[in-house]
């Protein structure tokens, strides 16, 4: 990110991260359907694979959070 300070570019990243958590959730449903229904196993594959998909989106949050965390750092006295 070059341009930390421009409030717009934050915002869409905030924005942005939304939309990833809606369909990571959707896209896991849809997975988790097709493993339970290959696999019968009663809504553990759903349950499991949005699990995991939001393990893993909260890492990429984390990621995504270090510059502003930094930037925080920097500007305090």
């Amino acid at each position: 990110m070059k341009d930390k300070n421009n409030p717009k570019k934050n915002g869409l990243v905030f924005v942005a991260m939304g939309f990833e958590l809606v369909f990571l959730v959707l896209g896991g449903q849809l997975l988790g359907e097709m493993l339970d229904k290959k696999y019968k196993l009663g809504g553990l594959g759903q349950g499991g694979v949005i699990i995991l998909m939001m393990f893993g989106w909260f890492y990429h949050l984390l990621i995504l959070l270090k510059p502003f965390m930094e930037d925080d750092k920097s500007e305090d006295p």
